[in-house]
């Protein structure tokens, strides 16, 4: 019985040494595979850090500069100016900026250029004559850092014809008109300009030398000379833009101009000795006007007997001696004002009998010994006012009795006035001004414009009569 109770516990000894061992296997297991996890997670962790330290590696991503340029061929015709722009060497780097320099040049000191932005530029000028160099080559360096590349470069330099002056000149000595004329140009292409320094120790006197000269692509300008006396030396100028003759003391005779023809503008102004205009006579039509204005020597306006039509203005002002406007007498169209002010000794404007349209304003200003005004008989309207002031002798105004419409009437200090008959054909004025007229006392003249509901402003007063529009309605217009 011993024996058996022995035998069975043996047993369930033997079954509980086997669960146990079971179970710790179970735990080993387990333990196995957490550890295997483990593993397999810092492996993970590891390869990332690893892979994310490569990114991080500026050897990984290293980058080979380049640079790129190319050989150029330039054209720049010869006489140039200094500094003249030639063109651009190309030049490029995939990381940063490059930078341009020059490693050689034939001739020696043909061009500069800037280093930032490969530009090109004319350096010594007398290099560039077609005579002495027909090209210019060079090698210029393109690079960043130790990387660079050369561009091969050739200047081609064409023949011009040099008896042509390429743009404009202006002279302000009779050293630098000599100088220029040792040239021999036959062309201008721009401006001749011969405007003499203030208080010049060496003044222009003498324009000879410019005798080879036939044609001015821009503007003729004379100004300031205190010395000339003569335009001698310009004879063979045929062709002007705009002829402009200002403010020369001594210069009587411009007949060396004589038929010059002016497609743009005529300015003669502040000329005190001139006496004659003639050398204009060819010319028909301006683009832009004409300006005649204190030639105190001037008693005609001879020279502009063929003259048509003007796309600006006309201004006859301030003219001592001038006596009359007869060689006016073919202007029939001005596209801009009429001024004739400030003439003392003009009688009237008997020449103006063919003018038709005037755009804009009409002024008659300062011409104390102006008798009549008939000249302007043929003038229908105008897109402006009619001024007329301080013409002393004027005793009427019938040479306005063309007129049916115009922007304002004015009247003002005309001392023999006496009555506004040559205005009755007005029947649309959007004001009226009439002040200070010491004789006028008839204005009947203003009756039709009255009549033809007459909305604008009114100003009269000063006059020798003075009536209101109510007056005039109910003919009480005179005195």
């Amino acid at each position: 019985m011993i024996a058996e109770e022995k035998q069975i516990v043996t047993i369930k000894n033997l079954l509980m040494l086997r669960k146990n061992y079971a179970v710790l296997h179970q735990e080993k297991l387990c333990k196995a595979k957490i550890q295997d996890k483990l593993c397999f997670s810092v492996l993970i962790v590891l390869f990332t850090l690893f892979s994310s330290c490569s990114k991080d590696d500026p050897k990984s991503e290293e980058v080979i500069v380049t640079v790129q340029t190319e050989d150029k061929t330039f054209t720049i015709d010869e006489n140039p100016t200094e500094n003249q722009l030639i063109g651009t060497v190309p030049g490029t780097t995939n990381q940063g900026s490059v930078t341009f320099s020059i490693m050689e040049q034939t001739p020696v000191g043909a061009f500069s250029i800037d280093t930032k932005t490969g530009q090109l530029y004319v350096d010594k000028t007398s290099i560039y004559d077609f005579e002495t160099n027909t090209s210019i080559t060079g090698k210029v360096k393109v690079e960043n850092g130790a990387i660079s590349k050369e561009s091969t470069i050739i200047i081609t330099i064409n023949d011009v014809d040099e008896d042509i002056f390429i743009g404009s000149i202006e002279l302000r000595s009779q050293e630098e008109v000599d100088e220029f004329g040792l040239n021999n140009y036959r062309e201008i292409t721009g401006d001749l300009k011969l405007r003499e320094d203030e208080d010049s120790e060496n003044p222009i006197i003498d324009l000879s030398s410019l005798n080879t000269l036939e044609t001015i692509g821009g503007d003729l300008a004379i100004f300031a000379t205190s010395t000339l006396q003569t335009l001698e030396g310009l004879n063979s100028i045929e062709n002007v833009n705009r002829c402009i003759i200002y403010d020369n003391q001594n210069v009587e005779d411009i007949s060396a101009l004589q038929g010059i023809m002016v497609t743009r503008s005529i300015n003669v102004t502040n000329n005190p000795k001139i006496t004659s205009l003639g050398v204009f006579s060819n010319i028909e039509t301006l683009e832009s006007g004409v300006q005649i204005a204190g030639n105190n020597s001037l008693t005609s306006l001879q020279g502009f007997n063929n003259l048509i039509s003007t796309g600006v203005g006309v201004g006859i002002k301030h003219n001592e001696n001038l006596n009359n406007v007869f060689d006016l007498n073919s202007l029939t169209t001005i596209g801009g004002r009429l001024d004739i002010s400030g003439n003392p000794n003009l009688i009237n404007l008997n020449g103006l009998n063919n003018l038709q349209t005037v755009q804009s304003d009409v002024w008659l200003m300062d011409n104390e010994h102006l008798f009549d005004i008939n000249g302007l008989q043929n003038l229908t309207s105008f897109n402006g006012e009619m001024i007329i002031n301080r013409c002393d002798n004027l005793q009427n105004v019938d040479g306005l009795i063309g007129l049916t419409s115009i922007e304002r009437l004015q009247l003002y200090n005309c001392k023999s006035l006496q009555d506004l008959d040559g205005v009755a054909n007005l029947t649309s004025v959007d004001a009226v001004a009439i002040i200070y007229n010491d004789s006028l006392n008839d204005f009947c003249g203003l009756t039709n414009l009255m009549n033809n509901s007459f909305s604008g402003s009114y100003s009269v007063y000063e006059n020798l009569f003075n009536p209101t529009i109510e007056d005039i309605l109910n003919d009480n217009c005179s005195n």
